[in-house]
């Protein structure tokens, strides 16, 4: 069976974790293509991160839920039932990362200091302003070898290393605590409450045309299934009012 996997968040910290991530594979995407036409993959993408990095303490987040985890990981140090060359692994990868957590800068410090991404910044924030025109020196840069600027793109990326490799060890471990359980959604319609939750994760039969619609908070909340035919003209959601089977994987903070 093929799955469609829906993620939600129940806290507004996952939130902006899911988003990060999201923004972060946008902008490694698009390192791979930034030319005349495609750049705004890249830039686009690279300064709504730095837009949402400036709104947040996501560093000190990052650092506070994962010396959490190291915390519980100690717990299972000599456990009789723990793969403990694993479990070594893991630990140790996280007091790498915690460390570069603690003795890095603020996140993306270096790429708002940046002239010429500064001047490109500003003119994307107008709508057509970055329009060649406007900003020759862009027009230069982007009419160099194709290998000079995924280079040059690569690099800016790579100032955004310690969040990659933080965000990435704490969404995975998120995700992995709870595996996926089957359930269904009578009339379309399933609520549950529940210990306090930071993610949910559905999966879907792909072959049913319908999405889930999730509304609550972090220990109670309800997922309501919609017809996925919203594409097919412009009438408002409709309920999907048969049975519908999912797994549904609740992932604590």
């Amino acid at each position: 069976m093929d799955w469609i996997v829906y993620e939600h968040p129940l806290e507004e910290k996952t939130r902006v974790y899911l988003r990060i991530e999201a923004l972060l594979k946008q902008i490694e995407a698009g390192c791979q293509c930034v030319d005349t036409i495609r750049y705004p993959l890249f830039f686009g993408g690279l300064f709504n991160l730095l837009d949402l990095l400036e709104r947040t303490d996501v560093r000190a987040d990052l650092i506070k839920d994962l010396e959490r985890r190291e915390g519980r990981l100690q717990a299972y140090i000599n456990h009789p039932a723990v793969d403990q060359e694993r479990l070594k692994a893991l630990h140790s990868d996280l007091q790498t990362i915690l460390q570069a957590l603690c003795e890095g800068h603020k996140f993306g410090y270096a790429l708002r200091d940046n002239r010429f991404l500064a001047n490109l910044r500003q003119r994307m924030g107008i709508m057509g302003g970055q329009c060649h025109h406007e900003l020759p020196e862009f027009q230069r840069w982007l009419q160099q070898p194709e290998a000079a600027r995924m280079n040059q793109a690569m690099r800016w990326l790579e100032q955004l290393a310690v969040l990659q490799h933080a965000l990435h060890m704490e969404l995975k471990m998120v995700r992995e605590q709870t595996d996926f359980e089957p359930y269904v959604a009578e009339n379309g319609s399933w609520q549950s409450n529940d210990e306090k939750l930071s993610l949910l994760r559905i999966r879907v039969d792909a072959d049913l045309a319908t999405y889930p619609l999730v509304s609550g908070h972090r220990q109670r909340f309800t997922i309501r299934f919609m017809q996925a035919n919203g594409m097919q003209g412009t009438q408002e959601r409709i309920h999907f009012n048969e049975s519908v089977p999912f797994q549904l994987a609740r992932c604590p903070g």
